[in-house]
């Protein structure tokens, strides 16, 4: 940056499509040293290049325009180029090199995304999630299914750790994760297409092509950008010979090498249209579809990559996004209009035989209606997300030492499934002859209830149903107090109205033991609102150096549970919201002439009346609902550092180190107590990041460079739940982890480039999931015990990749 830029110059700085080209693709971009460039950067344009310095980035986290360094929070953000040097596919590669961010992960689609340490667990299906996942300005959030969007053209990812209530809302409670996709750009013709071929050790081969396109139609009026992919991820874990619990069966007919393959396809169309010199319009149309088969776990019995599964497993995620955003310069202010669709599809059927042959073998001899005769069944689910969302915002604009922005949000929500299990030959077992029997029993003394039950294979089934609409309107105004100290205010009010039934029926036509007279059926409903706020406060020495303090707040609406369940005194009727409270400080500073960058934050957030699902052992299925679980803490510190040592050596990392606990004793539902101290689950403790890169300028032999790289991450042990935590189990732990890339690639001068890149370098078996389900214990059987899901063995891939404009 130039010494001319003050840092009220910079807060105020709007950077058009050529600045941000030049910033962009005036150095290697790095999460820590570039982060963000505008949306509009074409991403073909060349890459690393000589560099003086740390450059000036701006980013959108805060709903403006905003230098990285000048933003009172913590963020940590990646930029186009960034996502293509570091060969970022999904997110389970990204969040590697987030500071405070956790991904628990059992296959694609299947994340639950976890930011400073705040988490009870990684299978609470009925909670709303924590974090909010955002695709461009539309929220697309799921507790345990994020949406995982391929990284084809991405403009940015933005990570903001800690609450961001006032302008993200309510999942926002303890971070918000965006991203952000490259827009049509008038500015010319062009385009890149990349192809890329890799090899897993004991598995299959992969692919990946995708290509995009910016078409200006009119000049400097109307153009298109089109995106296109697909990609095969060949499977590494085999499913092998062996007998069920039981021992009367095998599974000769399902077993396959590498059989955990998968398959995603999509693309991308963006129109913008620029009316005039005050209006634009931008359309978007966003489809994924992605395919899954077998299972991505294993079972340490066996060994690594291997597992016995009765069924061939398969899920399908399809969804897709249309987007229509009015942006207007008013002259005092910017305003913008934002209405948004977003539909998801979940199909998947799994295999079951553990816990079938479990419940048959726990319960069989004293309750016939669970002897289904020790049958191998299936779980299924067919499940469902239609999602609109409408946002207006009003940001000021101009040189006034007042600075403000005032919007509105309205967004509907439906999610729903139809979950169950499969047991074949259902109407010949024990179970059967019990649930006609009940039946009987049941539509004789007038209940709503079929007799004969007609025949079916469906043992259990759940239909879920649930409708959310959220109200808010939120602002926020900064008083530049003088040229180096200012402060602002925000604050968002919101409202809820949830609606949302279960109908549970044990088999299919037969209620749930206890739920005769409602036919099964579980309403609850209920309208809330409440207020959050935000106040932070920065102070400039200098250009390049800067200190903020922070207080924001996060949350989660309360609700209501069943009235059947709540009448058992073992789930209240009603539970309140959940708030998280952060305080936070921080530094962002740049050093030795801008070779240097350094950003500190330091934190201590309080999460109160924490909401947790009701886990009750031997309850009937409709016995459960959501409670207030007391207090937790979480105190740490994010840490973020770049050095270019030279012009073509720089080195980068990130540390978090927390300590997320909970605060207050309390006792669950079973009785079990957990007591003050005991470690969140999910939660390490120390999570560290590295990079070296050297890029070989204007080499001898061809018209380029060379560059090489090499990144690790560590993240330290942590539980799986509070229950192991609490009695410090070490089945319980999933353990420290250490990963690391190391690429190697040449950038010539016709826009050509390639690359070789070496994942998971040292072949680690690192653990993304852990599951003990104690079955196979129960049977004397050592192996369905303990059940992990482990990082892809060490995987080389090349990639080729033409630019062109």
């Amino acid at each position: 940056m130039s010494a001319a830029n003050t840092p009220a110059d910079r807060r105020g700085a709007i950077h058009e499509p050529a600045d941000l080209e030049r910033i962009a693709w005036s150095q290697p971009m790095t999460p820590l040293a570039a982060a963000v460039v505008a949306a509009l950067t074409p991403a073909g344009a060349a890459l690393a290049q000589q560099s003086q310095g740390l450059e000036e980035i701006v980013v959108t986290a805060t709903r403006r325009e905003t230098s990285l360094q000048d933003v009172p929070q913590s963020i940590t953000a990646f930029s186009t180029a960034d996502i293509q040097r570091q060969a970022f596919q999904n997110m389970h590669d990204y969040i590697q090199a987030l500071p405070s961010m956790n991904l628990v992960g059992v296959m694609p689609g299947r994340n639950s995304v976890i930011m400073r340490g705040i988490s009870t667990g990684s299978s609470e299906y009925r909670t709303d999630s924590q974090v909010a996942v955002y695709l461009d300005e539309q929220p697309m959030t799921s507790i345990s299914q994020q949406v995982d969007v391929r990284m084809v053209d991405i403009a940015r990812i933005e990570s903001l750790p800690g609450p961001q209530g006032t302008l993200f809302g309510s999942s926002s409670q303890s971070g918000t994760l965006r991203i952000i996709t490259n827009k049509p750009d008038h500015a010319g013709l062009s385009g890149q297409v990349e192809a890329v071929a890799a090899t897993t050790k004991g598995g299959e081969a992969s692919y990946d092509l995708n290509a995009w396109m910016n078409i200006p139609l009119i000049d400097e009026r109307l153009s298109i950008r089109a995106v296109a992919f697909t990609a095969s991820e060949g499977g590494y874990v085999d499913n092998i010979l062996g007998t069920d619990l039981s021992g009367s069966g095998d599974n000769a007919d399902v077993v396959e090498d590498d059989w955990n393959d998968y398959d995603v396809n999509g693309g991308r169309l963006a129109a913008l249209w620029t009316v005039n010199d005050d209006w634009d319009v931008l359309a978007t149309f966003i489809l994924q579809n992605s395919t899954a088969h077998g299972t991505w776990e294993s079972d340490p019995e066996l060994g690594d990559y291997k597992i016995t599964r009765f069924f061939d497993e398969y899920r399908e995620d399809d969804w897709y996004q249309s987007a229509l955003t009015v942006t207007g310069d008013l002259g005092f202010a910017e305003l913008s209009f934002t209405a948004a669709d977003f539909d998801r599809d979940i199909n998947y059927e799994w295999d079951n035989m553990m816990y079938e042959q479990w419940r048959t073998a726990y319960y069989g001899p004293y309750f016939p209606l669970y002897d289904t005769d020790y049958s191998n069944g299936t779980t299924f689910n067919w499940q469902g997300q239609e999602r609109y969302s409408f946002e207006a915002r009003l940001t000021s604009q101009g040189e006034s030492r007042l600075q403000w922005m005032v919007g509105a949000f309205y967004e509907s929500v439906y999610d729903w499934w139809f979950y169950g299990a499969l047991v074949p030959g259902l109407t010949s077992t024990d179970a059967w002859d019990a649930a006609q029997a009940y039946a009987a029993y049941y539509s004789g003394a007038g209940y709503d209830v079929q007799y004969p039950l007609p025949p079916t294979d469906i043992y259990y089934q759940e239909t879920f149903d649930k409708k959310i609409k959220q109200t808010a309107v939120f602002g926020e105004v900064t008083w530049n107090l003088t040229d180096q100290w200012d402060v602002t205010g925000g604050l968002r009010w919101f409202e809820y109205d949830r609606r949302e039934f279960d109908i549970l029926e044990v088999p299919k036509g037969l209620p749930v033991s206890g739920s005769y007279d409602i036919g099964g059926r579980l309403d609850s409903s209920g309208v809330s609102n409440d207020t959050v706020m935000k106040f932070s406060t920065r102070f400039h020495f200098d250009d390049d150096r800067m200190v903020y303090l922070l207080y924001s707040e996060g949350f989660r609406l309360g609700g209501n549970n069943s009235q059947r369940a709540a009448a058992t005194g073992l789930v209240p009727l009603n539970y309140g919201p959940d708030k998280l409270m952060n305080y936070e400080g921080g530094l962002k500073s740049e050093w030795l002439d801008n070779r240097l960058q350094l950003n500190v934050s330091l934190f201590h957030m309080v999460w109160d009346d924490i909401q947790v699902n009701a886990d009750i052992d031997d309850a009937p299925w409709w016995l459960g609902g959501t409670l207030n679980a007391g207090k937790a803490t979480s105190t740490g510190a994010e840490i973020n550092g770049t050095w270019y040592v030279t012009d073509n050596l720089q080195f980068e990392a990130s540390a978090f180190l927390a300590d997320a606990e909970f605060a207050e004793t309390f006792m669950t539902q079973d009785g079990d107590t957990i007591p003050e101290g005991t470690s969140m689950p999910h939660s390490p403790e120390r999570k560290l990041w590295a990079a070296v890169q050297y890029t070989v300028p204007n080499l001898d032999f061809v018209d380029g460079e060379l560059w090489l790289r090499y990144d690790t991450s560590y993240q330290s042990e942590s539980y799986d739940t509070w229950g192991y935590a609490i009695d410090r189990d070490p089945e319980g732990i999933v353990p420290s982890s250490i990963s690391a890339n190391f690429q190697v690639g040449m950038q010539l001068a016709n826009d050509l480039g390639i690359s070789l890149m070496v994942r998971n370098v040292w072949d680690r078996r690192n653990v993304n999931f852990l599951s003990n389900y104690g079955y196979g214990e129960f049977f004397g059987d050592p192996r369905y015990n303990a059940i992990t899901a482990l990082e892809k063995p060490r995987t080389i891939s090349l990639t080729l990749r033409k630019g062109f404009e």
